[in-house]
């Protein structure tokens, strides 16, 4: 019995480790999946949905499923649209998905602008959007992410992603503008952040540490699975124990998002 328990314990090292093993997902940083923008039509007033964006999708797999601000639609003709801002995109049969943001619906008697600063920083936000509204009914109102109204149209220390402002004016028409801010390049280092957490969370036995598996201590090898190793991480599947911290999974989405750079 001594002997068959000293055998039982790297079996359970390994099958751990097969949940999180490489290989297994399609990587869609190679997919030839692409969205084009085809025609915007603006509504008619603020108070009308009969704007439109039509969207022309090639490449990946079929069938397709579209995306109005990450809400599945039949096809890529979104119609029935208020004035506003709007993020459209495609998912493909595979999972991979490609997306095109900050769409603008303009009202005859309501436009409006947007200036955007991208966010760069991992650990911390400092993205900023400024709203700038011409034609309506002034003095207008705004409300960010379902936050109180106030006249304040700047915003800043925002996440990289979707934001959703509301413009009011003394009409009370409302119109919703999904914003999306940009990820600007935050600099994290896979010589100074990455593999250490890869060393001591990952390259363990049974796992990544090119044993029985890829050595993800390499640079070459991390950066084939960058995409791979994204995902898992964020679904907290890898490592297999769960022992990385938020931080840590928020620190490998933004190398992988920086281009998986040998820096």
């Amino acid at each position: 019995m001594k002997n068959l328990s000293v055998l039982i314990v790297p079996f359970i090292l390994l099958v751990s480790c097969v949940s999180h093993d490489l290989n297994k997902t399609v990587d869609c940083s190679l997919s030839d999946l692409s969205i084009e923008l085809n025609s915007v039509t603006m509504a008619t007033s603020c108070s009308t949905t009969d704007g439109s964006i039509y969207i022309e999708v090639s490449g990946g797999k079929q069938p397709y499923a579209y995306l109005l601000n990450n809400e599945v639609q039949s096809s890529g003709a979104f119609t029935n649209l208020h004035a506003g801002i709007y993020s459209v995109g495609v998912r493909d049969a595979n999972g991979c998905d490609t997306v095109l943001t900050n769409i603008t619906v303009m009202a005859k008697d309501f436009s409006f602008t947007t200036q955007l600063a991208a966010d760069d920083q991992c650990l911390s936000d400092n993205g900023s959007i400024v709203i700038e509204v011409s034609d309506g009914n002034p003095p207008y109102n705004y409300s960010i992410d379902g936050g109180g109204f106030s006249e304040t149209n700047s915003f800043s220390g925002l996440s990289n992603g979707d934001h959703v402002i509301i413009v009011r004016d003394n009409q009370e028409c409302t119109i919703a503008l999904n914003v999306t801010v940009p990820r600007g390049s935050t600099g994290v280092s896979w010589t100074s952040d990455i593999k250490p957490i890869i060393e001591k969370s990952c390259a363990i036995s049974g796992c990544h540490n090119g044993i029985t598996r890829t050595d993800l201590r390499i640079y070459s090898n991390a950066k084939k699975h960058a995409a791979e190793i994204k995902s898992l991480t964020r679904n907290r599947d890898m490592p297999f124990d769960g022992s990385i911290s938020q931080s840590q999974i928020d620190l490998i989405s933004c190398w992988v998002d920086d281009g998986a750079l040998d820096n």
